[in-house]
């Protein structure tokens, strides 16, 4: 029954949608359906043991590490920035809380404007992370959502300096060894490189700093888009997130990362065009929520309680507690090369796992 979706992961691939790809689904916390085809890299098949670029699904595992954090009493959603990053002030900054940051209602702009050139000058992360904290705002915060990279970037580094360690340390010990994920990368060292998939059409393509694809960009420690995992890995780090567990955060800290913490505020997704712009824009702690007021945002046959997260090199991933499926599809091309092609290959993807998954016993 489950060989429509390889079908289908094939006819992508035929078409030149991406290279190479997976699709992993579970139901009730069973991996139900697993399908691997095309390349990696021109060199590597796609398989069970490819490390994915995940890209901005890589902002869930920060926050989660940041929800343990609360958890153990260490930082509170409220704390503003700026009493924990005293030079990031100025401008209205003052009034960011580490709340605004993880809902993208901060005011920031996405990135520096200049990331491109950035990556092929192979820039220290440290003057990355010095060009974020004097960033304009774009608007007050709490009174609009615009997601931006830069949220995850501060709120990360707010994490490091509360406990006086690096942050891929923190996601390591709070979140992947707890979790098992023993196959996940933050960032991803170069003894694991032979492993990586190749992503194509990416900013700064064929330099070395070519994002995802150069050992530079591998090596920063960016927790907006820096993790790598392969699909089982992907899996369990949803089943997680999902009712049946198993479970490293608390059901009542899931709770909350999952139900809407924006309220009436306004603005525009990410990934999803032709919506009012003065609707509520729905977003939980980290995740993004398909509500009635997006309908269609992770899977257009999937509940109004479903949750998940996009990643630009190609990658979606969503759980619907109604029904208790996970869903992880990941492939190697950026969005890049045309944002509505990509997000309806991902989206038949998603739409017909979802139902192949459901009618399974």
């Amino acid at each position: 029954m489950t060989r429509h979706i390889q079908q289908l992961l094939e006819h992508h691939i035929a078409e030149d949608g991406f290279a190479g790809g997976a699709i992993i689904a579970a139901k009730q916390g069973r991996i139900l359906l697993e399908h691997y085809a095309g390349m990696a890299t021109p060199d590597l098949p796609s398989s069970a043991d490819t490390l994915w670029c995940i890209a901005s699904i890589s902002k869930v595992y920060a926050v989660a590490t940041i929800m343990r954090l609360v958890e153990m009493g260490a930082i509170t959603l409220n704390t503003l920035a700026c009493h924990i990053i005293p030079e990031f002030t100025g401008e209205g900054r003052e009034e960011i809380r580490l709340r605004h940051l993880v809902t993208h209602t901060s005011g920031l702009i996405y990135e520096a404007p200049d990331m491109e050139n950035l990556l092929i000058a192979q820039t220290p992360f440290a003057d990355i992370l010095e060009q974020a904290y004097k960033a304009p705002l774009q608007f007050k915060p709490g009174t609009c959502l615009a997601y931006a990279d830069y949220n995850t970037l501060i709120a990360g580094q707010m994490a490091e300096k509360i406990m006086g360690k690096p942050l891929p340390e923190l996601v390591k010990t709070l979140i992947l060894e707890p979790m098992g994920l023993e196959n996940t990368f933050f960032p991803t060292p170069s003894e694991q490189d032979h492993r990586i998939a190749q992503v194509r059409n990416v900013m700064a393509e064929n330099t070395n700093g070519a994002m995802y694809n150069s050992r530079y960009a591998r090596s920063l420690p960016h927790p907006a888009f820096a993790v790598t995992a392969t699909a089982r890995d992907m899996m369990q780090f949803l089943l997680h997130f999902a009712p049946t567990g198993p479970r490293v955060l608390s059901n009542t800290t899931i709770a909350a990362m999952t139900r809407n913490q924006t309220g009436v505020v306004t603005g525009i997704h990410p990934s999803v065009k032709g919506y009012d712009t003065t609707a509520p824009m729905p977003w939980g702690i980290g995740w993004a929520l398909q509500t009635e007021h997006l309908p269609a945002l992770q899977c257009e046959l999937a509940s109004f309680k479903t949750f998940g997260h996009g990643g630009a090199s190609g990658c979606q991933v969503f759980i619907d507690p109604e029904t208790d499926i996970s869903v992880a599809v990941l492939t190697n091309s950026h969005l890049r090369a045309g944002r509505e092609p990509w997000y309806r290959r991902l989206q038949s993807m998603m739409n017909a796992t979802y139902h192949t998954v459901s009618s399974l016993p």
